[in-house]
């Protein structure tokens, strides 16, 4: 696979990633109120509540199974999709522990910031693309109805996300 496809899979499979450790937020923006944001220096926005990804992720994870009604037939490949959800989660909440950490020890020339960035990006390009399979394996095992929802609610991630902008 070509290193634009990588990393446009990448970017993609990032944004719903990004999405289902997100979604299960309570979205003020919703209701006319906008959230406060914070940046944590490297580019890794929060909002106030720092609320945990993998609990995030696990939360908006039950919301999605209960709304998809699942069959015994589909669970294995649910069981598949949720793990991977929430290994995307717990790396995730760990890159952004070691990034924290690493602050102080930060390369301080930009070169060797944008080197040590492309590294990470080139890891979240394969955990991105890992994520990728298991949502397209997880999709083709639901039926028309249930992609119909699938899809509604990746979607409403998505908005979810640029409000948060």
């Amino acid at each position: 696979m070509k290193l634009y496809t990588k990393l446009t899979l990448g970017i993609i499979s990032s944004v719903f990633a990004v999405g289902v450790a997100t979604a299960a937020e309570h979205d003020d923006t919703m209701h006319g109120q906008k959230h406060e944001m914070n940046c944590d220096g490297m580019g890794m926005m929060h909002d106030h509540t720092k609320m945990d990804p993998v609990a995030r992720a696990q939360k908006h994870l039950i919301e999605l199974k209960t709304k998809l009604n699942l069959t015994k037939d589909q669970e294995p490949a649910w069981q598949a999709f949720s793990d991977q959800v929430n290994a995307q989660a717990k790396n995730m909440a760990s890159m952004h522990d070691k990034m924290k950490g690493d602050m102080p020890n930060m390369p301080m020339t930009a070169p060797d910031r944008m080197a040590m960035m492309a590294g990470m990006m080139e890891d979240r390009a394969q955990n991105m693309a890992r994520m990728a399979d298991s949502v397209k394996t997880f999709y083709s095992s639901l039926t028309p109805e249930q992609k119909t929802l699938f899809d509604k609610m990746h979607m409403s991630q998505i908005k979810h996300l640029d409000h948060m902008k």
